[in-house]
């Protein structure tokens, strides 16, 4: 097999986009998906020279993930002599891309970045469990990460592979929450809620917080750790308990209005500037998205900051990137290699320092050096672990229910009739068998 050159197309990230999702079968799939399938090719390079094999990824551009894959692509290659392929798109094009592939057959394809939101196309992705056991990968895992839950999972085997895990946080601003007088702990989002009139009238001119609030996406993490109840009733149909979630809706209206000024269109870069610049005393979001500037030497909040633990009474928003093969890779054992590669345990340093990717390594979190540099913020993370999950919820349901939610924060809908407007939509959207099974095994099925 020859070497060739790696292609690496980026296309540009929309602003705040990292989380959600679409569905289809291979055959007779939906206008909406089949509309989409000219965009598989904007990503992708030129075709690979005669006879050499072709290993193509796709990622999302975020200037994380591509970038540490575009950055590993070319050792592989020289490793491998096979062609490498980084085709990076924004979130949203990502994940339509990713079903449009298996949809169509095009299977452009042989390895995917992505989510519990791909639970249409599960069947047609290579189980993992012999070849993560033959490769003792499971060893050096955080334990529970590879559990149903968090990661892929469809006909009782694995699927799916943990590469980039993060949970949702919050950031405080120690010298501006001690001005204000402010203990920072956080039981409830309804204490963070207590706690913002304070903050506000001890530092005038500072917001209690800020959001990435211009991504819509984005409002369902706040809403998951003021939730506690159920996502699908005793039926097995799609539906919020109504009161707990128009009380967790009524919180967030009031949140909403303790953000910066012109706070309700921020993308990440903004939230992370200014919490940064101190125009607000709290931020909450990836931790991923945020540390490493809030670290850099010239933030004028570094050494002033920590991360804690993430308010109830419902469960933080988990990150759990997944790498998965797809069942039309040519070469299954190549497909493998890449993924661990890029995922691995051997490249979680360079990852994490260099692109501020979680790692699921605990390796990674043991290591003195990097323990004592992060006192401020890890702690609180890996305390938050342990109960993060993702929402079991399908790509349509989920886009639902954030889109609504946006409404609801902003006062265009009340609580009550929000929540009604979800579970009637809701109504109609089937509960994929996959994500049926994890809903069981982490209690979002109410009891009959």
């Amino acid at each position: 097999m020859s070497r060739a050159k790696t292609v690496w197309t980026m296309r540009r990230r929309k602003p705040g986009l990292e989380a959600g999702h679409v569905h289809g079968r291979r055959r007779g799939a939906p206008a909406r998906l089949l509309a989409g399938a000219a965009l598989l090719a904007a990503g992708l390079g030129a075709g690979a020279p005669a006879g050499a094999e072709t290993l193509t990824f796709s990622v999302m551009a975020s200037g994380t993930y591509d970038k540490a894959a575009a950055g590993l692509a070319p050792a592989f290659e020289a490793r491998t002599g096979a062609k490498t392929v980084i085709a990076a798109f924004p979130w949203a094009i990502l994940r339509q891309n990713n079903i449009t592939d298996v949809v169509t057959g095009t299977n452009q394809y042989q390895v995917m970045s992505g989510g519990f939101y791909l639970v249409d196309i599960y069947p047609h992705f290579v189980p993992l469990g012999d070849r993560i056991k033959q490769d003792k990968l499971a060893d050096g895992m955080i334990p529970g990460l590879m559990d149903p839950g968090r990661s892929e999972y469809f006909n009782g085997q694995q699927i799916g592979f943990p590469y980039g895990t993060d949970v949702y946080g919050v950031m405080v601003n120690d010298d501006l929450l001690k001005r204000a007088g402010v203990e920072a702990s956080f039981k409830t989002w309804s204490d963070f809620l207590a706690a913002c009139p304070t903050i506000e009238s001890k530092l005038p001119g500072v917001a209690c917080f800020s959001h990435p609030t211009g991504s819509p996406e984005q409002i369902s993490a706040i809403f998951l750790g003021a939730y506690a109840g159920t996502f699908i009733n005793a039926a097995g149909r799609y539906e919020l308990d109504t009161a707990k979630a128009a009380a967790a809706g009524k919180l967030l209206a009031e949140l909403w209005k303790h953000l910066p000024k012109q706070g309700s269109a921020m993308s990440f870069d903004e939230a992370n500037a200014a919490f940064r610049d101190g125009k607000a005393a709290m931020l909450v979001t990836w931790p991923s998205f945020a540390n490493k500037f809030l670290d850099e030497d010239a933030s004028p909040i570094k050494g002033h900051w920590h991360q804690v633990s993430f308010p109830g009474p419902g469960f933080p928003y988990l990150s759990q990137w997944q790498l998965f093969l797809v069942d039309s890779a040519p070469d299954k054992d190549l497909a493998w290699a890449w993924i661990k590669t890029f995922a691995g345990p051997e490249n979680a340093r360079q990852n994490y320092e260099r692109f501020g990717i979680g790692s699921p390594w605990k390796a990674l979190y043991e290591d003195p050096e990097l323990k004592a540099a992060h006192a401020h913020d890890w702690p609180a993370r890996l305390a938050d672990l342990p109960r993060a999950q993702n929402p079991v919820l399908s790509g349509e349901a989920l886009d639902f229910l954030n889109n609504t939610l946006q409404d609801i924060a902003n006062g265009r809908v009340s609580p009550e009739d929000g929540v009604a407007a979800i579970n009637a939509a809701w109504a109609n959207f089937p509960v994929p068998p996959t994500l049926m099974e994890t809903a069981r095994s982490v209690g979002a099925v109410a009891a009959r």
